[in-house]
């Protein structure tokens, strides 16, 4: 570990590289919008955190609230700077989110923040007063107005390594968001995971469009960068999700070496990247392309490879990783220029809990134990240790783990304290993942709050909403969620999928395609067909809903609990006939 927090982090920085550049922002996606070398970087946040300093005092909690990506990197530093604890925050958009509102007003209140650090360029106040007054209320500090002058009134804090560098709330996909309280020793140690877990130093450049109030953003790029002393480049998620292409085209135009997002970025560039735009990369320079988001699925590489490797991509740069924010990020990945390894499964012994060979289901790995880490695979009802092949809840240990979660005693002694019955081994951070351990590498299965359990045998969720995804061309992609609800005295199983009209060609399998313009229910009785061949169960409703209606992350990652919930309220928007006649009925 290279220095005791980040602010000593960056100061060395500084001092080493300082001409050298950071960070290079491009706003609208293409064009340089902001260009921070390492020492303007140290001069804005010792600037920024004298300014902290005369409201706040080291370990007060501030919420980070900034649309751009220059302001929210100011912000985070100068806390780090000022001993203040910085709280990342997704800003509501659309402006006047009321959903997106009402968890600023739950995270603000569970951590008692006392200020907003925000920009100047995006008017946040006064919408998100209109739902919630009192975070109107708290002082709202505009980063990029303080003056460089400023930096001359700095006066460093004591940091230790056990003090607290910023709160990371949880995406929520299974439960409320709590706060996972990562102190500068956890912070530093899981940047050291990762650029071994990756092989990544200080010449490589790094390429990304992920948000940075999420951790995979946040510490995966923005920090690692810093950590290593690479340069980083960074976009606007907007502007990846509008034209995918302009990820690629970064990656060409500053020769990354190293980027990463969730499984379904790969999928969006093998269906929304034109060849005409695949014609300009040169994708050659990429060494590390991880995936990190649930699920990983082997045909998305596949397909991505098959698409690319025309234009300089290599088979091996692909990687897996895994990691949550209970582990401050990264768990474990993949091997730097060696391909992901896979196991052919038998599908039906792995819904009973066991790993078989088998060749209907394909497994990928997202990597083995490396440095502090250590995996071991428990039962959830026992907590015994499972042997290899055995599927059971991964618990993990490492020199990285936060302390625990903000204000909740209880809910961070079961999680972070666990310890295996048949032998008092402990303490393991309890991830709530289901896996597998096969000659010492982890495959991830699914969630264990999120099991759907039909005559006895397990089945994913996600696996459900990939073949219900696969079975129609207007089922939109990642937004699906599958679960069960207890109804008439029995566990049925509910998929809730958007309907939108597909923008590029989709071949059925087998050849044959549906027709152009389809009615509901000629789509949901192609999902329900698909499913039931795959998987061998009924669903007993299929509730086609307008875009934009199921409940994400910040990630990305369906929120089933929450649609669940709304599912049972009767509150998604009911999908249109794709040929324009009036809304279906709710179907409950």
């Amino acid at each position: 570990m290279k220095a005791p927090n980040i602010s000593a982090l960056l100061s060395e920085n500084a001092q080493r590289r300082g001409a050298e550049t950071a960070y290079t922002i491009l706003g609208n996606g293409h064009d340089e919008s902001d260009v921070l070398t390492h020492g303007a970087l140290d001069l804005l946040a010792r600037a920024t955190a004298t300014r902290l300093q005369r409201s706040l005092r080291a370990g007060d909690r501030a919420l980070i609230l900034a649309v751009d990506n220059a302001d929210f990197i100011r912000a985070f530093m100068a806390c780090q700077y000022a001993g203040v604890v910085a709280v990342p925050v997704a800003p509501p958009l659309p402006l006047r989110n009321p959903r997106k509102v009402a968890t600023l007003r739950t995270i603000a209140q569970d951590c008692g923040a006392r200020a907003v650090l925000t920009g100047s360029g995006t008017a946040l106040r006064e919408p998100v007063g209109e739902f919630s007054p009192e975070l109107a209320a708290l002082e709202w500090i505009e980063v990029d107005t303080v003056p460089v002058s400023e930096a001359s009134g700095y006066r460093a804090p004591r940091i230790e390594a056990e003090d607290l560098s910023f709160l990371q709330y949880t995406s929520g996909s299974t439960s409320l968001p709590k706060g996972v309280m990562v102190s500068h020793r956890a912070l530093l140690r899981n940047e050291e995971m990762f650029s071994a877990v990756m092989g990544m130093t200080s010449e490589d450049v790094i390429v990304s469009w992920l948000p940075l109030y999420h951790d995979m953003g946040l510490i995966g790029k923005v920090l690692q960068s810093s950590y290593l002393g690479a340069h980083l480049v960074l976009m606007p998620s907007a502007a990846f999700v509008q034209r995918p292409a302009r990820w690629l085209r970064a990656i060409t135009r500053y020769r990354g070496t190293v980027s990463g997002a969730p499984n379904f970025a790969y999928d969006l560039c093998v269906s929304r990247v034109s060849e005409e735009d695949r014609a300009e990369l040169d994708l050659s320079s990429w060494k590390v392309a991880f995936s990190g988001a649930e699920p990983i699925r082997p045909a998305t590489f596949e397909a991505f490879s098959a698409a690319y490797a025309p234009h300089g991509l290599a088979p091996e740069t692909l990687q897996t990783g895994y990691g949550l924010a209970e582990a401050t990020l990264v768990a474990s990945g993949g091997v730097r220029g060696e391909p992901p390894l896979t196991r052919d499964v038998d599908r039906e012994q792995l819904r009973r809990g066991r790993a078989v060979p088998g060749d209907d289901y394909t497994m990928i790995s997202v990597g083995r134990a490396r440095l502090s880490r250590r995996f071991v695979i428990a039962d959830p009802a026992t907590l015994r240790g499972c042997e290899d092949g055995v599927v059971g809840e991964i618990w993990m240990s490492g020199a990285d783990l936060p302390l625990g979660y903000w204000g909740r005693p209880d809910a961070t002694r079961e999680t972070f304290g666990a310890r295996l019955a048949d032998t008092g081994e402990g303490p393991f951070l309890r991830t709530g993942d289901l896996g597998v351990l096969l000659d010492g590498e982890l495959y991830i299965t699914g969630r264990l709050k999120d099991m759907i359990i039909v005559g006895g045998l397990n089945h994913y969720p996600q696996d459900i909403e990939a073949s219900a995804e696969a079975a129609h061309p207007w089922i939109r992609p990642g937004c699906c969620a599958a679960f069960a609800v207890e109804r008439d005295g029995r566990e049925q199983v509910v998929l809730v999928a958007e309907v939108i009209r597909p923008s590029g060609s989709w071949r059925a399998a087998g050849g044959t395609a549906p027709p152009a313009v389809p009615t509901l229910a000629q789509i949901r009785r192609q999902v329900a067909m698909t499913v039931s061949a795959d998987h061998g169960i009924q669903l007993d409703d299929i509730h086609l809903v307008a875009p934009a209606s199921t409940f994400k992350t910040s990630s990305g990652k369906i929120q089933r609990a929450w649609c669940r919930t709304a599912y049972e309220q009767g509150e998604f928007t009911p999908a249109r006939e794709p040929g324009g006649r009036a809304l279906e009925g709710v179907t409950r």
